[in-house]
This record gives C-alpha cells, sequence and structure tokens, in this order.
C-alpha cells in the first residue's frame, strides 16, 4: 500500500530546549518521512540553534490559536501532522497515525498523551472532585463531552483506535480539509486571555461538532515531554481561576448550548448541568483558599463567570461566527 504524504507542522516559541532537540531527532527517525516539516515560530522569539537540516521557519503571530489557526500554504501534502514542541515520537508513530486514520476513514486521529486511564486511583479521584473529569467505559468513544462543558475518558480502552469527541493537543494526524474547514481562526477570543487554558477543547470538539470524525489512538508511542514554559507561569498566578471560569464558561455555551439546531429543550438541560457544575466548583473554589493562601479565590472564580455571560451577550461577541460552520 502506496503511503499519502504528509508533512509536520510544529508551534513553538522556542524556548523547550532540549526537549525540542529531541523531537526534531525523533522526526529523523520516522519509518515514514516528511514531504515538510514546518516550524511556526512566534513573533519576537528567538529560533532555536539545534537544526535537522529539513525544517523550515515561519514566524506568525504568539498564540496557542493562531499558531494553529493557519492557511498551511506552504504545505501541499496530503496530510499535515501538528506537533506541540515538547513530545516524542517512537519511529513508526507517523506510520500507525496514518494507517489508523485511513482504515477508519477518519478526518483527524489524535494520539493519547496524557493516559488519563492510567492514572493512579487518588488522581481520578482528585479530577473527579475539582474537574468534573469523571471515567467511561464506553466501547465506543475515547473521550466524551457532556452537556456540562466537561469530558470524560474511556477508563478500559482495549481497541488501539477508538472515535472520540475530544482528545489532547500535543499530536494530530490531520486531513488538511479538514483542518481548514473547521475554521479555527474563528476561536482568536482565547489567545486574549493571556494564558493557554482550553484551546485544545475548543479545537476537537469543533472537529466532532462539525460533523467531522475524530479518532484517539492509543498506541502511537508518543511520549509526551512536558516543557510547561508558559504553564508553570500561569499556574503560580492567582487570577488563573478568574481564566479558568472565564474561559470555560464561554466554551461551555459555544460548544454546548448556543449552537445551530439546538432544540430548547437541548439547550434547558445543558443550562441545568452547568449550574450545577457552577455551583460544586464554587465549593471547589472556596475549599482552594486555604492550600493557596489567597481568600479572593472564589471572588475570582466568581467574577470570571459573571464577566464571560457579559462577554457572550456583548457586541463583540455577536462578532464570532457560529461554533457550527457547516
Amino acid at each position: 500500500m502506496t503511503m499519502a504524504t504528509y508533512s509536520i507542522a510544529i508551534r513553538t516559541l522556542g524556548t523547550s530546549g532540549d526537549k525540542f532537540v529531541e523531537e526534531l531527532d525523533s522526526i529523523l527517525r520516522q519509518t515514514v518521512k516528511p514531504d515538510k516539516v514546518i516550524i511556526y515560530l512566534a513573533e519576537g522569539y528567538k529560533r532555536p540553534e539545534y537544526s535537522i537540516g529539513i525544517e523550515q521557519y515561519v514566524t506568525v503571530t504568539k498564540g496557542m490559536v493562531a499558531q494553529r489557526a493557519l492557511s498551511y500554504d506552504e504545505i501541499n501534502s496530503d496530510y499535515i501532522l501538528l506537533l506541540d514542541d515538547d513530545v516524542s515520537l517512537a519511529p513508526d508513530s507517523v506510520e500507525k497515525l496514518i494507517t489508523a486514520l485511513e482504515t477508519n476513514n477518519a478526518d483527524c486521529v489524535a494520539a493519547d498523551t496524557f493516559h488519563n486511564h492510567e492514572m493512579p486511583i487518588a488522581s481520578k479521584i482528585y479530577a473527579a472532585l475539582t474537574n468534573l473529569v469523571l471515567p467511561h467505559w464506553s466501547k465506543k468513544w475515547a473521550f466524551k463531552i457532556h452537556s456540562n462543558g466537561s469530558f470524560s475518558y474511556n477508563n478500559n480502552p482495549k481497541p488501539r483506535f477508538y472515535f472520540s469527541q475530544s482528545a489532547a493537543g500535543p499530536v494530530s494526524l490531520w486531513r488538511k480539509s479538514a483542518l481548514l474547514a473547521i475554521h479555527f481562526e474563528d476561536e482568536l477570543w482565547i489567545d486574549k486571555l493571556g494564558f493557554s487554558y482550553g484551546d485544545d477543547a475548543l479545537f476537537f470538539n469543533k472537529v466532532n461538532k462539525n460533523g467531522f470524525k475524530l479518532g484517539v489512538l492509543y498506541d502511537a508511542g508518543v511520549v509526551h515531554q512536558d516543557a510547561k514554559t508558559s504553564s508553570s507561569v500561569f499556574q503560580k498566578d492567582p487570577k488563573r481561576f478568574y481564566v479558568r471560569s472565564f474561559a470555560s464558561t464561554i466554551i461551555w455555551y459555544r460548544t454546548c448550548y448556543h449552537l445551530i439546531g439546538y432544540s430548547r429543550w437541548h439547550k434547558l438541560i445543558s443550562l441545568l448541568n452547568y449550574a450545577v457544575k457552577v455551583f460544586w466548583l464554587l465549593i471547589v473554589n472556596i475549599v482552594a483558599v486555604l492550600p493557596n493562601r489567597n481568600i479572593k479565590i472564589p471572588a475570582y472564580y466568581c467574577k470570571g463567570i459573571v464577566d464571560a455571560v457579559k462577554f457572550v451577550h456583548s457586541k463583540e461577541y455577536a462578532k464570532i461566527p457560529n461554533f457550527i460552520v457547516k
């Protein structure tokens, strides 16, 4: 069988150091060679010194969405492999992803990089209590998105491939036509938050909600090295509680509530479920006051929700196209 052609697109700030070196080296080891390796470097950042001799740099606007919501004019391959700058690929990772995409007639296949199902019991309980991230035992879905905006993960994935309603962002293989068709540039609003939060939820949910086939491959041989170049700053900023509630509310509104074709009954159920989630997470944020030694945390959380509600009813939000683009 003749493999389709693919090119690699990497978004970076150029600050991942040795992790980026390992990623580039792992690209050279692939059993299926890429047509091109394009590195989309945020403007104002220095190009890394290490080179494998085949990569090309393109300077673009900084932002987790901005560096992904591109026209990809530099790429003419059948498929595009999107990578963050802190992953390492097994020699047959791309071969497995292409095979999974073609065998299942999918439009996008993401590698399972965070292995939620393998978390220790204590971590699963913590995720359930603090973020309402729960396991499921579906025989159909890798990840499911629920009407309150939270996701659940397959706790016992037996086949190596499942269709999915969401996915993790570090490694994903796309049909270029599908990547361009979801118009991810419509979600540039999230870059204005100043922190990386929720972009993957928007990215992959948009694939599913617009009728494209999204899958997750569990044995792609991908290692997420987690450079944490920007997330570490976010985790130290007490205003992250504001950013989370603000972004989460808008994401829920765009992806689960305010959608073309949804009935009033569907919207009512979604609204009630989100109200329960808001109340529960308020309790979580109140409890978070003690370990974080910051009494303002519940206020940040509430303000984020209030500001998000104002935003989705503003003239600025009205200019953003509907989440359903087809």
